[in-house]
Formats: C-alpha cells, sequence, structure tokens
C-alpha cells in the first residue's frame, strides 16, 4: 500500500500487522459462540479476541455503559466462564489463536479493586496458556454532570493500570488500556490526561477507531502520537453520530467502509509507523448474518491493498 506525505512524495509502505476478528457479533446476538470461532478461522484469520463475560465484566457494562435497562444481574458463574474458556480451547487446538480477552472493570472503587486484581491476574495467567501476547483492559466509570474525573481520581487509575501492567509483564505480555464511550476515559482530552500518569510505564494503549471518533476524537491522531505505548487496535466503524444518543449508539457500528471512520488514513499512519501488532476487526450488531458482515470487512480491507496475514507480520 502507499501512503502520501506532502504533495509529491509517495512512500510505499509494507504491512507488518496481522488482522483478527472479534466474537461479539456472535456473542452480543446471543449466537452460540462455537458457530463465530469456526466462522472466523473459515475466513482465514489467525487471531480472534472476545469479551471476557466474566461477573465483573457484565456487571460493569450493566452499571455504567449506557445500552438501555438490564435484567436482575443472574451473572455467568464460574461454570459458565471455564466453558467458554473451553471453547477457546478447542478453537486454539484447530490453529485459531486467542489475541486477547476484553476486561471490564472499575480500577478506582476501594471496595472491589482487591478482588478485580484478583481476577485479572487469573485471567493473565489463563491467556499465557494460550500464548496469548496481552490483556485488553476497558471500564473506569464515566465523568458525570459535565465535568471530568479530579486529578486524583486519574492518578489512582493510572496506578491500577500500572499495577496490572507490571504483573502481565512478568509474564512477557503487555497490557492496553481500551478509552470507549460511557467509560473513565472517552475523548482525547481525557485520554491526554490520563496518559500524562502514565509515562511509558507498563500499561499502554488499544485504539479503538470508532469509539474515539464517537467521543469527537481523531483516531489517526492518536495513533500517530500514541504509537510508542500502542499495542493493540480495533478496526471499527460507525454510522454519522448526528441525532444518535444512548442505547442507539451501540447499534450504529457498522462493517468496515460502510461508515464514516477514516480507515484508508488510520491505515496509512499504521503503515507509516511501522506498526507490527495485532488488528481486531470488530462489530457489534448487524441486520444481516455475522458472517455475510465479516466478509464484507475482509472484501473492504483487502481493497486498501492489506492481508489478513501478511508474509512480513512477525506474528
Amino acid at each position: 500500500m502507499t501512503s502520501t506525505t506532502g504533495d509529491t512524495d509517495t512512500v510505499t509502505n509494507t504491512q507488518e500487522f496481522t488482522f483478527g476478528y472479534h466474537l461479539n457479533n456472535w456473542d452480543l446476538a446471543g449466537l452460540p459462540a462455537e458457530d463465530g470461532l469456526e466462522a472466523i478461522q473459515r475466513n482465514g484469520f489467525r487471531y480472534v479476541e472476545a469479551l471476557a463475560r466474566d461477573d465483573l465484566s457484565r456487571d460493569f457494562s450493566r452499571r455504567y455503559m449506557g445500552t438501555g435497562d438490564k435484567p436482575v444481574p443472574m451473572g455467568t458463574t464460574d461454570v459458565a466462564f471455564l466453558t467458554r474458556v473451553a471453547l477457546f480451547s478447542r478453537a486454539a487446538e484447530r490453529g485459531l489463536e486467542l489475541s486477547s480477552l476484553y476486561c471490564n472493570r472499575e480500577f478506582v472503587n476501594p471496595l472491589s479493586w482487591e478482588y478485580e486484581l484478583a481476577t485479572m491476574d487469573s485471567i493473565t495467567r489463563i491467556l499465557a496458556g494460550f500464548g496469548a501476547p496481552g490483556l485488553v483492559l476497558g471500564g473506569g466509570p464515566p465523568a458525570r454532570g459535565g465535568a471530568d474525573h479530579e486529578p486524583d481520581l486519574y492518578r489512582r487509575f493510572a496506578a491500577s493500570l500500572r499495577e496490572i501492567g507490571e504483573r502481565a509483564g512478568e509474564r512477557g505480555m503487555w497490557v492496553a488500556y481500551h478509552p470507549h464511550i460511557d467509560t473513565f476515559i472517552e475523548t482525547r482530552e481525557q485520554l491526554d490526561r490520563l496518559m500524562n500518569e502514565l509515562d511509558d510505564g507498563p500499561a499502554g494503549l488499544c485504539i479503538d477507531i470508532a469509539h474515539l471518533m464517537m467521543a469527537g476524537s481523531d483516531p489517526v491522531a492518536a495513533i500517530r502520537d500514541y504509537a510508542s505505548v500502542l499495542k493493540y487496535v480495533h478496526y471499527k466503524d460507525v454510522a454519522d453520530q448526528t441525532g444518535i444518543s444512548g442505547p442507539a449508539r451501540f447499534a450504529s457500528f457498522r462493517p468496515l467502509g460502510d461508515g464514516i471512520v477514516d480507515i484508508p488514513a488510520v491505515t496509512a499512519q499504521l503503515l507509516a509507523d511501522r506498526y507490527d501488532g495485532i488488528v481486531i476487526i470488530e462489530l457489534d450488531s448487524t441486520d444481516e448474518a455475522p458472517e455475510d458482515a465479516l466478509k464484507a470487512s475482509v472484501a473492504y480491507i483487502e481493497s486498501l491493498g492489506l492481508t489478513l496475514r501478511p508474509e512480513s507480520s512477525t506474528r
């Protein structure tokens, strides 16, 4: 693929990142996870990411994220969680690798932090057993009432991420925090405040290009400015947000190329930075069959001159 710098200079960059696909489109629609894993592998992906779907992740979403009314929390129980891990094990035996599990936590609640840390430590050990490269973290209570978080809360939040990062680093893994609507970090301004606290410590970033755009931020600039701590990327597209609010935002995601995210510009930046990690294609909901939406996104990235598994990738 080519990217242009200036008016006349054209630089050819080699793709070094590998693509994976998210299980969300099956999970969030209540479809069998095993069907999703088989479809993802059938279409040539090496990696899959999935929501952890543990009790703490689910409870965070129920209490903080604006996805509409929720029933009384029932939890997944350890049986359901471990059964889910068994599905990933069988998929791994067939050659589909687990890149990460996505965990929501609060990070700043002194009444729950001990348990949050213990469960993330355990999930990191599970991921290490799969040979997964890292752990993606989301969450943290969002700012409310038109005011941002207090400075001390940013410091506590960053300290929690560093502690998890240090534990993961002992196992040769990274930790990446994912800015996301309805969580602690939504906007670019909030991201900058967090990174001022994290510096170049053991916790890095997962940039989701659609969520940043939904918060009014430029994902290309975020990728460029934080290239040194970028561990993981979510490729996601979203419809124009004019007139969309509340739960409807979570139904406005689209297959790649069908929304307003400037994916060619994002791609050009990753190529220019020689990003060599994993890019996960993600879609939460669709009116079409999940595998058809997957194929549409694959066709789109191929139209950009990209491939799911580049020969130059170190992964």
